[in-house]
């Protein structure tokens, strides 16, 4: 199966910049990462960091939790959407 590049992904998606080997996703993209593990498809929300090193890609949260993989193991990014940053309530307004 043939696996995505990640690095060029990330390289054209807005926001996003490059420190090194790493990529820093801002909080208001809302990027989520698949990663398949046997039969099953993990899903890790709100990344904000991606490390690509030659045989590790690490996925790094806004809740500083990390993920180690290999690149194979990557099924696909999710980059914008609609995000939760800056809601202050369910949606309900108060009429004046």
């Amino acid at each position: 199966m043939p696996t995505i590049n990640i690095g060029k992904i990330l390289e054209k998606a807005p926001g996003v910049k490059r420190e090194g080997d790493a990529f820093v996703l801002p909080e208001e993209l809302d990027a989520n990462a698949y990663v398949t593990i046997g039969q099953e498809v993990l899903q890790i929300p709100r990344l904000h960091r991606v490390e690509l090193t030659g045989d590790l890609v690490t996925l790094t949260t806004h809740k500083s939790e990390r993920f180690f993989f290999a690149p194979d193991q990557v099924a696909g990014l999710k980059l914008g959407g609609d995000s939760k940053v800056g809601r202050t309530s369910a949606g309900f307004f108060k009429n004046a």
